[in-house]
This record gives C-alpha cells, sequence and structure tokens, in this order.
C-alpha cells in the first residue's frame, strides 16, 4: 500500500487524534485544503484500505478512522524499501545506515541492545 504525500496528512493527523475524526475536523486542521479535496483523499484511503467511514446521518459528513496503526504502515513501507532497494536483506541496509555515518555512538549501542533484545527473543 503507497500513501501520497497529501493522503498522509490525512492518516497523520488521525493517528495523532487517536480517534475518530469528522471531515469537519479533519479540515480544521488542514486549512489550506477544500473541503472536496479532503473527500477525495479519504475516499482513496479508504479504497487503498487504510481509513474507514461511517456517514453521519442524512448529510454528507462522514467520520473517519484508521484501518491501520502507524506503526504497521511504518513496518510495511519498511519491508518494502528493503526488498526493493537492498534486495530483501536488512543486512544491508544497516550496513548503508553505518556506512552513511548519520548514526551517533548513541544510536548504534540503542541498535546493539536492541539487536541482543531481539535475538534472545528468537531462540
Amino acid at each position: 500500500m503507497q500513501i501520497t504525500k497529501a493522503e498522509m496528512e490525512i492518516m497523520q493527523i488521525l493517528w495523532d487524534c487517536g480517534r475518530r475524526m469528522t471531515t469537519k475536523e479533519i479540515m480544521e486542521k488542514l486549512p489550506d485544503k477544500k473541503t472536496t479535496t479532503i473527500i477525495t483523499l479519504a475516499g482513496r484511503l479508504i479504497d487503498k484500505g487504510a481509513l474507514q467511514s461511517v456517514k453521519l446521518g442524512r448529510s454528507h459528513a462522514h467520520e473517519y478512522w484508521t484501518a491501520i496503526s502507524e506503526e504497521e504502515y511504518q513496518k510495511m513501507q519498511t519491508q518494502s524499501f528493503v526488498r526493493s532497494i537492498h534486495k530483501g536483506s536488512a543486512k544491508s541496509l544497516i550496513s548503508a545506515l553505518f556506512q552513511d555515518e548519520n548514526l551517533t555512538k548513541q544510536d548504534i549501542e540503542e541498535l546493539r541492545k536492541f539487536i541482543s533484545s531481539e535475538a534472545d527473543s528468537h531462540d
């Protein structure tokens, strides 16, 4: 599932809020977007399986909520990235991160602890 930058704005609002939101509430968080744009983007997210909605009463108002968590989406995107860019090799990804030299000593220590913990849980 690929979510565009514009769609991601809606997802991020809903993830950050942590509850169902109406079209109006989403619009208040995105004042630069028209109602029709928000409805169109939400419709695309529903088609992709990222959002769910229910119509409220007889009006055109809807209430939206996420169908996947932010963590689930991040995991899906990371797995897709590793498959497409690193030929499925997590080792290649980690190697690229280390070679880029953007990791601090603290980052490296946290990664060591994480890897050690994960290795222990897989035994």
